[in-house]
């Protein structure tokens, strides 16, 4: 099992403000609740504007890792389900042949757009609104999926890993966020304080083997995302390193 150790100059900073926060878990659970975010995954309104800002900067590091693990090459054509604002996709995929965003916030949605604006103008990038259930694809489109922070938060999560296994041609890789380094057995299944869902570790691999993915891995990215306010903030309500499961569609 691979750990990646990323090290930032904000930790310290993000330690002291996790001090503060975890004395107050409840209260910053119920009022991030009324931004209509961690119910649904979708941020909307002036509040859900702050946060998908705060995240597209949150989550660069981990995004790089994540590029790390699926060993994006120059001639793939990568879909990143549940893609926010397309950071993944404008930082780590720069170089690929197509990339493609799906997500269900149209906050998120514009933000990608103006990021990829000029691969969308010419050609090699596509944004649309849609359900991870029911992927606007083809079968075998795509040689890479990602989806990061998504999956807690889709109705039927089973159903969404089907659906990127489909539109993956063979020998295509996937590498999905599911569940974290504390998503213990007793706990799988079960909401986290924010309403999240949660796996344990043979949940998350049988979850991609009962899609048909095969060569499946499980790594924790130790430390990944420590550089922002916004994480230093979750990682004080209790949620530790997220999970990253990848597995490959055999040829």
């Amino acid at each position: 099992m691979r750990r990646v150790v990323i090290v930032t100059g904000a930790a310290a900073v993000g330690a002291s403000v996790a001090v503060c926060v975890a004395r107050s878990r409840s209260a910053i659970g119920a009022r991030w609740r009324k931004f209509d975010f961690a119910t649904s995954g979708m941020p909307r309104g002036p509040a859900g504007w702050v946060a998908a800002k705060t995240m597209a900067i949150g989550h660069r590091p981990f995004h790089a890792v994540v590029a790390d693990v699926l060993d994006l090459r120059r001639d793939d054509d990568l879909l990143d389900v549940a893609c926010g604002s397309g950071g993944l996709l404008q930082r780590q995929a720069a170089h690929v042949r197509h990339v493609a965003g799906l997500d269900a916030s149209d906050i998120q949605l514009d933000m990608a757009r103006r990021r990829l604006g000029n691969r969308i103008g010419a050609g090699t990038a596509q944004v649309v609104k849609g359900d991870a259930a029911a992927l606007p694809w083809e079968d075998g489109r795509y040689s890479a999926v990602t989806c990061i922070y998504g999956m807690q938060y889709f109705p039927d999560p089973q159903r969404a890993v089907c659906e990127m296994y489909r539109v993956l041609r063979p020998g295509g890789r996937a590498v999905l966020t599911m569940g974290t380094s504390a998503s213990d057995a007793t706990r799988s299944g079960e909401p986290d304080a924010w309403g999240r869902g949660l796996w344990s570790e043979g949940d998350a691999r049988r979850m991609m083997e009962d899609a048909g993915f095969t060569d499946v891995s499980i790594s924790y990215p130790t430390g990944a995302g420590t550089s922002s306010l916004l994480d230093a903030l979750w990682r004080a309500e209790g949620v530790p390193d997220a999970r990253l499961v990848r597995g490959v569609k055999q040829p």
